[in-house]
């Protein structure tokens, strides 16, 4: 039988997903390694990274063949895990390495570093997990997107809990219509915890630690000193770095709504947010993203919304201390009275609201199962049972052996992506609506 190079079989994959980019195509992998595995490799070892480790390498047909953090600490953690890796420092450094030689990888960083590698490995015809958000600036999301496509790569953004029962039902419930046509989606958080003035500090310049390669870790991001206020977790809250709340759990609230309604590559027509005032110097204003905000984006219609114009909310941070009793930040207060009717009794700290012409669904960030409220008073649906699913890791090392597309893949959580970071660009301009050309993906 007549060999086919990787090199020819990727230019074939390419062209058939020109014609289907978002169907699920026959892995693209080399399979390197003596036992025929996937031969994966890590950007990022420590956090949420060691959780992805974890969970990939708890397949038993990949091979983690090599690992990269910028930290040596975490790094040496991982090494012990999978003692027959090899090691990096700097990630692109390894892609140029490790591309032949690897089939998948996985980046796992701070937001502000993700594009950056996300691209560079499907440019090489690598299949890839990221971590969400997949980016963080706005326009690399329709370039990852177009990308993706392009290689036919496998793909899935690490909204881990999609393949929770709780978020599976959910969707479930939205695809089966059991709330009727979708009329509006409430999304929220109360942020867990009241953080105090002192985590919104400007941090002092202090010498980076041996362990860390710090310019390795700023990446694209303007050079600023090293300070303790960064790495290893706090990131998060820096508008350089970070993707605010909403860029991290706004994306595992708003998933189920997104897959469950069928949305696809849908685009809002305008969004606009409202901030609370923290108090900050305008220094602060400039280098942290709100603690409180809520924003409404306006989406054209959709089939679950009988192709009706729908708008979806989010609010968050309405339990921090200094905004505590304020209304506009808050859920409305009718959906205290539907939750009073359901099995939760009240609203959960963390969850969703969609309102149906025929009742609402009601369900919580991992946890217990959705419920129905039907307007009619009548008894509501049974909890949809989805069946058994594989972690949303091993979704994606399925995929990438026997084919298929996983299920937060690129081609519609890009989309996705790019809706909360069209919500960070109103969070950056309070009160001004903005409008958004979805079909060309720039703001008109």
């Amino acid at each position: 039988m007549k060999k086919t190079n990787r090199r020819t079989f990727l230019k074939s994959a390419a062209a058939l997903a020109a014609f289907a980019p978002f169907s699920g195509f026959p892995a693209v992998v080399k399979r390197r390694n003596l036992c025929s595995m996937l031969s994966h490799a890590c950007i990022g070892t420590g956090n949420m990274a060691w959780e992805d480790l974890n969970g990939l390498k708890a397949h038993k047909d990949l091979h983690v063949a090599a690992l990269c953090d910028v930290d040596s600490n975490y790094l040496a953690a991982a090494k012990k895990a999978c003692p027959d890796a090899r090691i990096y420092r700097n990630a692109l450094e390894m892609l140029a390495a490790e591309g032949d030689r690897i089939d998948s990888v996985n980046v796992s960083t701070p937001d502000h570093t993700h594009a950056r590698y996300v691209l560079d490995a499907l440019k090489r015809g690598l299949n890839v997990y990221a971590q969400k958000p997949l980016c963080h600036d706005l326009a690399d999301c329709r370039r990852i997107e177009k990308l993706a496509a392009e290689k036919g790569a496998v793909t899935q953004m690490g909204t881990q809990i999609a393949a929770w029962e709780c978020d599976r039902q959910t969707a479930d419930f939205l695809k089966r219509g059991a709330i009727g046509e979708v009329k509006h989606v409430w999304l929220f958080s109360n942020r867990r915890g009241k953080p105090g003035p002192k985590a919104f500090e400007l941090p002092k310049e202090l010498p980076v630690p041996e362990t860390l390669d710090w310019k390795e870790w700023l990446g694209d991001a303007p050079f600023r000193p090293y300070a303790a206020g960064y790495h290893p977790g706090a990131w998060r809250k820096w508008r350089a770095f970070g993707t605010s709340w909403l860029g991290d759990l706004g994306l595992h609230v708003l998933s189920p709504v997104w897959i469950g309604m069928e949305m696809g590559t849908a685009g809002p027509t305008s969004v606009v947010a409202e901030v609370a005032d923290d108090g900050w110097t305008p220094a602060q204003k400039e280098q942290f993203w709100p603690t409180v905000s809520h924003i409404t984006w306006k989406f054209p219609g959709v089939k679950a919304s009988g192709g009706k114009p729908f708008e979806v909310e989010w609010c968050d941070g309405f339990e921090s201390a200094a905004h505590e009793m304020e209304p506009r930040f808050m859920p409305p207060a009718f959906l205290q009275d539907v939750a009073a009717k359901s099995p939760y009794g009240k609203l959960p700290p963390q969850g969703r609201v969609v309102e149906g012409t025929e009742g609402w669904l009601l369900s919580t960030h991992f946890g217990p199962a959705p419920t129905v409220v039907l307007k009619s008073g009548k008894a509501a649906p049974g909890v949809p049972m989805s069946g058994p699913a594989p972690s949303h890791w091993a979704d994606y090392v399925d995929c990438c052996l026997q084919g298929g597309a996983p299920r937060s893949n690129f081609g519609w959580a890009a989309r996705m992506t790019e809706v909360t970071l069209l919500g960070n660009a109103a969070q950056a301009t309070p009160g001004v609506e903005l409008k958004w050309n979805a079909e060309k993906g720039v703001l008109a």
